[in-house]
């Protein structure tokens, strides 16, 4: 989904991988008044990947890129994704902008749009299209990440 470019890693598995991928969301986030767990993205690579090819996510689930202590303004996409979703913006641990209902694509040759952050980002939180809506998140919003 991020819209960035990563080299490519020479890695191989030490065993096969397995046939239902088994997905992190590990991680409890505050926003505002609701509760969610997340995986965390932090390497070029797993924000390249980020929820790309999965079928689904429950919707107490979502997707934070972390980009570090300085803020960035990069674009995200929604290649090879299967659901729509909902991009918050994240700057100094509050909601600093939310674009809903960013579609997928109808093909994999379809000309993907870029969604780009309000102001530069430190995070960037992926989750269900009409999440933010149906929990009354919005701009101003506290964030706050346990573990």
């Amino acid at each position: 989904m991020l819209c960035a470019s990563c080299a490519k890693q020479n890695q191989q598995a030490a065993t096969p991988p397995s046939p239902s991928p088994q997905y992190n969301y590990t991680h409890q986030l505050q926003i505002g008044k609701q509760t969610l767990m997340v995986e965390i993205s932090t390497t070029p690579a797993q924000m390249q990947q980020g929820l790309s090819g999965r079928t689904s996510m429950a919707d107490d689930q979502g997707m934070l890129f972390d980009f570090g202590p300085t803020p960035a303004s990069t674009p995200f996409w929604m290649k090879d994704m299967n659901f729509n979703l909902d991009f918050v913006w994240i700057a100094g641990n509050k909601v600093v902008g939310i674009t809903p209902n960013a579609p997928a694509p109808l093909s994999p040759t379809e000309n993907l749009p870029l969604y780009y952050p309000p102001e530069p980002v430190n995070q960037v939180l992926e989750v269900n299209a009409g999440w933010a809506k149906k929990n009354n998140v919005s701009v101003g919003d506290g964030v706050n990440l346990a573990n």
